[in-house]
């Protein structure tokens, strides 16, 4: 893929990325906002050009003091004007602390904490090896008796509103501006949506907050949990933060909320603080925790209790991959000569032998091995499938430009992946599908697309690993009814079911076959089996080979 030439952006090109960031808001939230949000935004505006790129230019950067001689952005005119209009409305406050706060040593070159420190401390001996952290564990919170200019260091106040403005605009807070400066600069592309097709990512204030409430704590979770400690504050925190909004939690937070409680929950397990895990995934109600809480149950031998959330998960679940797990846990408890079916798939595989010069690339060594026996060989996993749905379906993947984009720079419409998403172009993609009875005309439509579309993101599309001669190859001689099928089963389960392919693709004289490769000491994944499984249904040739080194 050819990465498209950088674009020279303007001095000031973040402050025209926040002022569509502020348009935006004005235009979606300006009901939903509060009177201190609302005069925040009042306040900004108020700010001459260069106050305002200089207030940018300071939140966007992640150190929390600044030096005011060091201070120097060629597209802010009168930077010493700049400064006294923010100091003058409170966006800017000098420093007027008594004692030396760690955050603005870090600011400060090693040099000059040392200066600090022999002038604090002249009857200690303070070596020069001395690392830069232990100087400033021992400058911090030390009366700095006016060796620190309190006119030298500024702070940017009021960041919390900035970091909220662009919250509301991406919907998250792990997104910033730097996604405009990415995209200007070429290194990423997304399908054109116009600011006019933008639609609010929030519908009311309830959202909002709940949404920013559980990404704070979630933020604070991950910078508190690898302290020694942590569970008690961890469990704390929850209950008195994170409990009380479970039962008025709105459908938009509910799939960050239960990622956020999987994560939760997981930390507590490697922790071994089971129980605690156990009573953090009886609030979730996703997969992925109810599975852990039934392994956790077996662990604890409570197995009548983990039978029932198996037998609960059986009945309401319909992710074929999940459905093998819990199936394979009640057959085990019904047999102890039970082997689950992953495993007995595993155990009655192929075996080949290849030189244990391949370990650790083990998969290129089977396409070695084939290619000397004559056959076409290459890797293909999530190469040919998504690839070729992502092609054939472009147009319908992006067609709700006016319902499903937040802002611009998303991978794919909101809805992608829901049930409804494929249910809204269902007839459309069947249509699209009989292309598919002519390998040479799909062939050709896959390659104008290509030509049309190089480069934008596509969450089916990988332009690096796109090979037109497999392609090619896997399109002419795949059954075109059992392509359909594999389409359709994608298209239909998008969410659960774009991985977990076999590794290869071998062809020689027409007939051909899709590998999975397992080394010596490799397991087989519930998604992988399912996929084996579904093959042998529709009856696309497919062997799991398990190498054995000579």
């Amino acid at each position: 893929m050819q990465t498209p030439a950088q674009t020279n952006l303007s001095s000031d090109y973040y402050w025209d990325n926040y002022q569509f960031v502020l348009r935006y808001i004005k235009k979606h939230y300006k009901n939903l906002l509060i009177e201190p949000e609302i005069e925040f935004l009042n306040q900004f505006d108020l700010l001459s050009k260069s106050a305002q790129c200089l207030y940018l230019r300071l939140c966007s950067r992640s150190t929390t003091w600044f030096q005011t001689h060091k201070i120097s952005y060629p597209e802010i005119d009168s930077l010493l004007d700049a400064l006294q209009e923010l100091i003058d409305i409170q966006f800017l406050q000098r420093y007027s602390a008594d004692t030396i706060l760690p955050e603005l040593l870090h600011v400060l070159k090693k040099e000059i904490c040392l200066e600090i420190a022999h002038q604090l401390f002249p009857d200690q001996k303070i070596s020069k090896s001395l690392a830069k952290p232990n100087l400033v564990d021992l400058l911090s919170n030390q009366p700095h008796l006016g060796l620190i200019s309190g006119d030298d260091f500024i702070q940017p106040t009021n960041k919390s509103y900035y970091l909220f403005t662009t919250f509301l605009f991406f919907g998250s807070r792990h997104r910033d501006l730097t996604e405009f400066v990415v995209r200007d600069l070429g290194h990423r592309q997304f399908v054109d949506v116009s600011e006019e097709d933008l639609i609010p990512y929030f519908a009311s204030r309830k959202e909002i907050e709940q949404k920013w409430q559980l990404s704070l704590w979630r933020e604070w979770f991950w910078e508190i949990k690898e302290q020694p400690d942590s569970v008690t504050s961890i469990m704390a925190s929850f209950e008195a933060n994170v409990l009380p909004m479970i039962s008025d939690l709105t459908d938009l937070v509910i799939p960050a909320f239960e990622k956020m409680l999987f994560q939760v929950g997981r930390h507590l397990e490697r922790n071994l603080q089971l129980e605690h895990a156990l009573n953090i995934y009886a609030y979730a109600s996703s997969i992925n925790s109810l599975e852990r809480r039934v392994r956790l149950l077996a662990k604890l031998k409570r197995t009548d209790e983990a039978i029932y959330w198996a037998e609960f998960g059986l009945e309401y679940i319909e992710n074929p991959a999940e459905i093998h797990f819990f199936q394979d846990f009640l057959a085990k408890q019904a047999s102890k000569k039970h082997i689950k079916k992953v495993t007995s798939s595993l155990k009655d595989a192929e075996l080949i032998e290849i030189d244990i010069s391949w370990q650790g690339n083990v998969e290129q060594g089977v396409v070695d091995y084939f290619q000397k026996q004559g056959y076409y060989a290459t890797f293909s996993e999530n190469r040919i499938w998504k690839n070729i749905l992502g092609l054939l379906t472009w147009d319908l993947l992006f067609k709700e430009k006016k319902s499903g984009y937040h802002h611009p720079f998303q991978y794919a419409p909101s809805h992608y992946g829901q049930l409804e998403f494929a249910a809204l172009s269902q007839q459309d993609f069947a249509s699209r599908l009989e292309i598919l009875d002519d390998a040479d005309q799909a062939l050709v439509f896959m390659q104008g697309v290509g030509e049309r579309q190089q480069g934008i993101l596509n969450p089916l599309v990988d332009w690096y690993s796109l090979d037109w001669e497999f392609m090619e190859n896997a399109i002419r001689v795949i059954d075109p009814k059992a392509l359909r099928s594999v389409l359709t089963y994608m298209w239909n389960h998008l969410a659960t079911h774009a991985k977990g392919y076999p590794d290869l693709f071998i062809e020689k004289n027409g007939i051909y076959c899709f590998i999975e490769v397992k080394s010596p000491n490799d397991h087989l994944s519930a998604i992988q089996y399912f996929w084996h499984d579904y093959f042998r249904q529709i009856d696309i040739p497919f062997r799991l080979i398990r190498v054995q080194w000579k």
